[in-house]
Order: C-alpha cells, then structure tokens, then sequence
C-alpha cells in the first residue's frame, strides 16, 4: 500500500511525462526521497532545503540539490520545466506563502505545473480561509 503523498507524486510524475516535461525542481526535498521517485521515472530532479543536513543526506542519494529556502531560489527565471512544492507553504502565515508562491512561479518555465498542499484551516491564525489539500497551480503561460 502507497502513502496519499507518493500516490500524488505519481499522478504528477504522470502528468509532466503526458505533457513532455523533463525538469523537476523539488523545494523543500529533505532527504531527497521524493527526488529518487522522479529520477527513478526518468525526470531530471533538482532539489533545494533550508537544512544543510538534508542537502547532504540529498545528495549522498546521487540527487542534486543545495541549500535554499522557496523564498529565495538560486535559479534563473523559467529554469524549470515542473515544480514539486508540497512542503513549501506548511506552517507559514499568509504573506509568507505569497513570497514563496511568486518565487515558485519565477522560477517555473510558462504554464509550468507547480504541486502544492495547502496548509489547513485554522494552521495559521491570520489566514483561517485556506483548505487543505493537494493542489496543482499552472504559470501563466
């Protein structure tokens, strides 16, 4: 039996393979075990986390990754052709999830699918609205 999350992962896997997409940038990638999935579906997978011992741990994985946090990415606009964020936004109040939500899209190619959970109702006190769930957002192409 799979976890939601590795279900999920493998619809979106599903998803950029049907629309030809081959780059993945995986924010906030802890060990690297959502990376190895991709890689293992023959994406190319780059993973950034605020945690340098999950950077190394990463990449003692053979992923590619550096330490980064989703408000602040180290790539060029456009770099990437897909983005798997499901831990970015948790536990962040509002205006942080915007600056992280802009950046994800700055660095997604135009139309880019971005995976995203939203955080759940009541998580964060200012901001009760969102709903939880599995989400995935679309760059204005």
């Amino acid at each position: 039996m799979t976890s939601p999350r590795t279900d999920q992962l493998a619809d979106f896997v599903a998803l950029l393979k049907a629309e030809g997409r081959r780059s993945v940038l995986g924010v906030d990638c802890g060990t690297g075990a959502d990376g190895l999935l991709v890689v293992r579906a023959g994406l190319h997978f780059t993973g950034v986390d605020a945690s340098e011992e999950n950077i190394h741990a990463a990449r003692a994985r053979g992923l590619s990754a550096s330490v980064a946090t989703g408000r602040s990415l180290p790539f060029a606009d456009g770099a990437f052709t897909a983005v798997w964020a499901v831990d970015a936004l948790a536990e962040l109040p509002a205006g942080a999830r915007n600056d992280v939500v802009r950046e994800l899209r700055r660095v997604a190619e135009p139309g880019a699918p971005i995976a995203v959970v939203l955080p759940e109702p009541g998580l964060v006190p200012e901001d009760p609205g969102l709903g939880p769930g599995f989400a995935v957002l679309r760059t204005p192409a």
